[in-house]
Order: C-alpha cells, then sequence, then structure tokens
C-alpha cells in the first residue's frame, strides 16, 4: 500500500486530490493504516474513516481510533450495523453496535469541516435509507452541539 500510494502521490498532489484509504477490509485495525500515513508522509495520502469498521472489526473504540488516525482523516463514512460476536447485518443508523453520536462530538470537537458521507450496500432501496438515516444524521448534529 505505501508503495502503491507513494506511485501517484505526486499526480495526486498536482491536481489537489487526496488520495484516501478507506478503513475497511484489511485496514481496519487504525494502527497499522496510520503507520501507512507515516511512512507515505505526503500530504495527499489521506483516511477515509469508516466509524463502523475499526470499531467492529479490530476492537478500538471511537476516540481511540480517531486520536490515531484524525491527523489524516479527509472524508468520514457513517452507517450502523451488528456487533462483532455476529455476521454483520446492516442496521438503521442508531439501531445498531456504533456510537454515532460519540463520533459526531469528536468531530465537531476537533473542528472537522470535510464530508460526511453514508454508506449502503446492498440494502434497502435508497427512498427507504436515505430520508431515515439523513433525519438520524441531523439529529445527531443537534444533541452534539
Amino acid at each position: 500500500l505505501v508503495q502503491g500510494l507513494l506511485a501517484v502521490a505526486d499526480q495526486a498532489e498536482a491536481q489537489a486530490v487526496s488520495l484516501c484509504v478507506e478503513t475497511h477490509d484489511d485496514w481496519t485495525n487504525p494502527e497499522h493504516l496510520a503507520e501507512v500515513m507515516r511512512r507515505v508522509g505526503r500530504p495527499s495520502a489521506a483516511v477515509n474513516w469508516d466509524i463502523m469498521h475499526p470499531v467492529r472489526q479490530s476492537g478500538a473504540t471511537m476516540d481511540s481510533a480517531y486520536q490515531t488516525l484524525g491527523p489524516w482523516i479527509r472524508h468520514v463514512h457513517f452507517h450502523d450495523g451488528t456487533d462483532a460476536s455476529q455476521p454483520l447485518t446492516l442496521k438503521p443508523i442508531g439501531q445498531g453496535a456504533i456510537d454515532h453520536r460519540r463520533a459526531v462530538e469528536i468531530l465537531k470537537s476537533a473542528g472537522y469541516d470535510g464530508y460526511l458521507s453514508g454508506e449502503w450496500i446492498d440494502w434497502e432501496p435508497y427512498d427507504v435509507h436515505l430520508p431515515r438515516e439523513l433525519a438520524a444524521m441531523k439529529r445527531l448534529e443537534e444533541l452534539s452541539r
């Protein structure tokens, strides 16, 4: 991963693009991904913090994940699901095991001003979940003021 990011870092910087590695699959452990970012050491190398996977797969807390990855976070994915003791089943935000409120509190207190995006793959039709998930996120933002 380090060599791949380094191979395209100059092009990304020239185009003012961030190359975001998502905390997903083999990269859910915040410590491992932070080490990649340190080795790359380029402003174009960044993290897409999928808040569910470091907690669910690597046993991180919201606080520890953010503390480790914060310097590189340029994008955030929100979604919810069952805890690691069960096969992953997606749930509406606030009905699964992921502490979205804490994630929003951390991001707000850190002055994060980037995008928050929802991620739902092979789940409900968008016209069912999108209005509900947007409303849940707006409630979380209000509670975190």
